[in-house]
């Protein structure tokens, strides 16, 4: 055992990503990708949760039934799983397998799976290079080889390699020659697809032997630069006694291993207690050195005292011998205190506080004292030791943070603990005097375009302006407070009449709008007050700050720059808002949404070019819900990520089913919102959805709204050209709604336009709106890029699409969202009718309403 090798964090032995699938992936599938990938495990995940394992020993049980290799793995797989700590050490990790008896964990780091370890990865990296070197194969147990037929069936073999719980067994061939058929082999043939024919005819021959006089050290070399887990053993006249593979080295060097590293950690606990004395040795001449000291006799005489006390106070200790302490008096302390000081010492023989001094140089400070009796063999008091610390500047400190803690740093307003503090005093007083109490929450409006183009200096400097405007037009006795960003709250008391707040909140909005001037240049922002009164509106600090908040955002719906008073109806559009948001994190935990498809159809022969995946709800007591009376609010809430994510899924998943079913459907269109986009992980999450469905990645398109592809943003482009060059098709939906430039639409890798619907208004050619999509149609074709018209519902529109030479269109003329179930035998039945008369003339509306048109995103 070479040093150090035991504490080598596991996590630095994870060389790969971790092989994982859903708990639906097949056997056979499971197989297939361990292979594939040279492995010995997959692991069975569950979002971001490890819920089981299956490993190449696991392949000897599937094997015994092929009728079991289309099972899902969650049927099959070994669970809970056994994990450990990234941090655990490589010591610790041979311990738990030699305890465990498995032979792989799962590496987990901060609540996530990183990779798996095995019982070989050990092997390799526990540096017990010099100890294999001096043991030979045959000075460890190793079990005589199972030996069976070539002609006996593979899957007999298998059941027997189950039953007997070995990973090897050694096939013999007629000719006397020897192979080998190990559980990754299995693996291997379940993955290709059964355990048919002889094992002879699956079986690695010939088979590779070592002597067993040879190290184990060269046996572990041998056997990693031939890629092998086993290896024969022949004894001195060459017949084949044993079958060696990296378990048998682990366990043999385990018992060696575990007392070397027992001693080592033996060792390293004495010396980290060695070093922890010599540390609280350090630890008290450093506090001794940092603080003064000084001893007096039990009169009070001092008699010694330490550099540090002459650095502290200037004295030196030739100047204090001999006197009294009061030659440090400040004066401030009265002879109440030197009493009470002197009565703890005689009583409780310490005394412990802070004291005002006077330095020599005659500089007041505050210092910590703790003074202690010291008592002779007779336990009469013979001394007294002072020990003291400048405290000054941490009271200076303390001071400040107290300050902080309760005021804003940048307007030097109340934060909004003082103010909930203070709201909560005046509810107090208004209650015991039987007044009212004013909650003003103010807001500056679009505040954000200051920060945007002038900086955040620029606006600290306008948030600064109206803090003290804001001041000027309050009393003394009332409070402004900065809550955070550009909001600020107020409390008003003593007020005669409600009218008298209006007067004051009208005020405040003619104070902060007047211009700031900003280094010569001049800025307006104007405010949006909401006002909610106690105890009208509510008697809690909580509520009332609420009811403000509502009434503020009533004010930016009335136009901005104006003040609100608390309504009643605003709580109820707020709870509203709060049950749909509660409803949807239901919704998305208990499977309620559902995808419809619409699909897009090329005039020019009737054939189907794409199929767009549209999101419904299924409210258990609303029923199917459209995506426009929830999407905003998941939106806002950030839940679109996570309702993005079963969207794209679902329909990869099933686009990858009408592949199967052979139906011919030209590419799945989904919409993405900028946030999920803009989420650090959505190209893995892409990726992995792609993988686990097995949708090749040109029969996915994605849909962006206009104003996130023109977004002139650098992220933006960069992602865009990253899904390109994956292959996946990118549409523009909605376009020509938004502001494009022609000088970036032709850099982006975008291959669709989809003209938004309500260009369609009129087929009038005449019409500027007719002439807005001849305009982009145009427009595509010469960029190259395919366009779609949206929202077709009338013979006359398509007849009009056709004169512009607009060839793919989508809309409830030709087909409304249905189910995935409906779809196939919808859409043969529509090509059927279109390609009989030479156009989509028949293809009538049947059911939906037009609420089913909203889109995921």
């Amino acid at each position: 055992m070479y040093p150090n090798t035991y504490d080598i964090p596991i996590a630095r032995l994870i060389a790969r990503p971790m092989l994982s699938c859903t708990s639906i992936t097949t056997v056979r599938e499971a197989a297939r990708r361990i292979f594939a990938e040279r492995c010995s495990s997959i692991v069975v995940m569950n979002g971001t949760e490890a819920v089981g394992i299956w490993t190449e020993h696991d392949a000897l049980s599937a094997g015994e039934d092929a009728h079991s290799l289309d099972r899902p793995i969650g049927d099959v797989m070994s669970s809970p799983v056994f994990t450990l700590g990234a941090n655990t050490s490589l010591g610790e990790a041979a311990v738990s397998f030699k305890q465990s008896g498995v032979r792989h964990f799962v590496v987990v780091k901060d609540g996530l799976s990183i990779g798996v370890l095995s019982q070989t990865d050990i092997v390799l990296n526990q540096g017990a290079e010099f100890y294999l070197r001096l043991k030979s194969i045959e000075s460890i147990r190793i079990h005589s080889p199972v030996t069976v037929p070539d002609h006996m069936a593979l899957h007999d073999v298998v059941v027997r390699m189950r039953a007997e719980k070995i990973d090897a067994v050694v096939v013999e061939y007629a000719d006397g020659e020897h192979g080998i058929l190990t559980e990754r082999d299995v693996v291997r043939l379940i993955g290709e697809g059964g355990l048919g024919g002889c094992v002879g005819h699956h079986a690695s021959r010939p088979l590779q032997t070592l002597s067993a006089t040879q190290s184990l050290y060269a046996a572990q070399r041998y056997m990693l630069q031939q890629h092998m887990r086993h290896v024969g053993v022949r004894d001195g006249e060459g017949r084949l006694t044993g079958l060696l593979c990296f378990a048998d080295i682990l366990q043999n060097i385990e018992y060696e291993y575990v007392n070397e590293l027992q001693s080592a950690l033996r060792e390293r606990d004495e010396a980290l207690g060695q070093a922890r004395f010599n540390l609280r040795m350090a630890d008290r001449v450093f506090e001794s050195a940092l603080e003064g000291i000084m001893v007096t006799d039990k009169y009070a005489k001092i008699e010694r005292v330490n550099q540090a006390f002459t650095r502290l106070t200037g004295f030196t200790e030739e100047e204090v011998i001999g006197r009294d302490p009061s030659l440090l008096s400040s004066g401030r302390q009265t002879p109440e205190f030197y009493r009470a000081l002197w009565h703890s010492l005689t009583t409780d023989g310490h005394w412990q506080g802070e004291i005002w001094n006077r330095r020599k140089s005659g500089e007041l400070f505050v210092e910590y004292l703790t003074i202690t009796s010291i008592r002779d063999n007779d336990g009469n008091i013979s001394h007294y030791a002072g020990i003291f610390s400048d405290i000054t500047q941490r009271r200076q400190a303390e001071e400040r943070l107290g300050y902080l803690a309760t005021h804003d740093v940048l307007t030097g307003l109340a934060n909004r603990a003082l103010f909930e503090e203070r709201l909560e005093r005046a509810i107090v007083h208004g209650k015991r005097r039987g007044g009212k109490v004013a909650v003003l929450y103010l807001d500056l409006d679009r505040f954000k375009l200051v920060n945007d183009t002038l900086g955040h200096n620029a606006g600290d400097e306008v948030l600064k302006v109206v803090a003290s405007r804001l001041v000027t037009g309050l009393r003394a006795s009332d409070t402004v407070a900065r809550m955070g960003g550009d909001e600020f709250a107020l409390v008003l008391e003593e007020f005669v009449d409600v009218r008298d707040v209006g007067q004051v909140a009208q005020g405040l909005l003619d104070a902060v709008g007047q211009a700031i001037d900003l280094g010569g240049r001049e800025i307006f922002v104007t405010p949006s007050i909401g006002i909610s009164i106690y105890p009208d509106d509510g008697a809690q600090a909580e509520q009332l700050m609420v009811l403000a908040d509502q009434a503020m955002y009533g004010a930016k719906s009335r136009g901005r720059n104006v003040f609100q008073f608390f309504e009643s109806k605003m709580t109820s559009s707020a709870m509203a808002q709060l049950e749909t948001l509660g409803e949807l994190h239901r919704a998305l935990e208990q499977d309620e949404f559902c995808l419809f498809y619409q699909p897009q159809y090329d005039l020019s022969n009737g054939n189907i070019v794409g199929v767009e995946a549209l999101l419904r709800w299924r409210h258990p007591r609303k029923g199917l819900v459209p995506p426009g009376v929830f999407i905003g609010l998941a939106e806002q809430s950030a839940l679109i990520v996570p309702i993005g994510q079963w969207v794209l899924r679902e329909a990869c998943r099933q686009a990858r089913c009408w592949l199967d079913a052979g139906f011919e459907f030209g590419r799945i269109a989904v919409n993405v919102s900028a946030r999920q986009c803009f989420t650090d992980g959505f190209l893995t999450d892409l990726t992995t959805i792609l993988s686990e469905t097995a949708l090749p990645p040109h029969r996915l398109q994605l849909e962006l709204l206009e104003s996130m592809a023109m977004n002139t943003r650098e992220e933006i482009g960069i992602l865009l050209r990253e899904l390109a060059a994956r292959g996946i098709s990118l549409a523009i939906d909605d376009f020509g709604t938004g502001y494009s430039s022609l000088a970036y639409l032709k850099d982006l890798p975008v291959d669709t336009l989809k003209i938004d619907r309500s260009f369609l208004a009129t087929s009038d050619s005449r019409n500027p709106d007719g002439a807005i999509i001849r305009a982009i149609v145009a427009m595509g074709h010469a960029l190259g890029i395919d366009v779609v018209m949206e929202g077709v519902e009338t013979e006359e529109q398509l007849a009009f699409l056709r004169e512009v030479g607009c060839h793919q269109v989508q809309g409830f003329l030709l087909a409304r969202p249905q189910p995935a179930d409906r779809l196939i035998e919808l859409s043969l039945l529509r090509g059927e009718v279109a390609m009989a008369q030479s156009g989509s003339r028949n293809m009538k509306c049947t059911g939906g309403d037009r609420s089913s048109r909203q889109k995921a995103s």
